[in-house]
């Protein structure tokens, strides 16, 4: 049985997406952030960062509990224990680079808009979107099918609002963000009311 630990926030929303995408039964336990639930001894024993989202699987490897932190270390463990969401073999490499992409730059800088008033994160936000623009041209995915290319940057993307950022700009991922919001898992995890 899968317990995934979550907020509404885009971390946490990233994991639900992830989960409801995989389609195997979990358990839903609100960690309301703005009440200090994360702060608790009991969830720091899941996550000693104290941050959201977490998983517990009490059939990870080898049938043995695993409990994993990071909303994306959770969509590339679910990803990895379904076999769905990593791309065929020979896509696999365009699955990992854009993942990584957005994980390591995408992820920060889009969610440090509105937080940090910076050029560089203004400037680094466009160039990220320009590449992420050129790449989609003529193209439905990040990879050759929807994967955790696609999964990973959503909520981060879809909540960019910010007069430096102009979405219209980047028709591409505008319309990449249509697709993936139009998904029913993806539907399922942005509508749901936490608190």
């Amino acid at each position: 049985m899968l317990t995934l630990y979550a907020w509404g926030t885009t971390n946490g929303r990233r994991a639900l997406i992830m989960a409801e995408e995989c389609g195997l039964p979990f358990e839903l336990r609100e960690i309301d952030i703005k009440r200090g639930d994360q702060k608790t001894p009991e969830y720091e024993r899941i996550n000693p960062y104290r941050k959201i989202p977490a998983l517990v699987d009490s059939d990870g490897p080898g049938g043995k509990p695993a409990t994993l932190f990071e909303s994306v270390a959770i969509c590339f463990y679910l990803a990895e224990k379904t076999g769905r969401f990593l791309g065929s073999p020979a896509d696999h490499p365009n699955v990992l680079k854009w993942s990584m992409f957005h994980a390591t730059n995408v992820l920060f800088t889009m969610g440090s808009l509105g937080r940090i008033e910076d050029p560089a994160i203004w400037q680094g936000s466009n160039a990220q979107m320009d590449a992420m623009n050129r790449h989609l041209a003529g193209r439905e995915w990040f990879a050759d099918d929807y994967s955790i290319a696609d999964i990973i940057p959503f909520t981060r993307v879809h909540g960019v609002k910010h007069d430096k950022v102009n979405m219209a700009d980047y028709p591409n991922v505008t319309r990449w963000l249509e697709r993936v919001a139009a998904r029913p898992a993806v539907q399922k995890a942005m509508s749901r009311k936490f608190g």
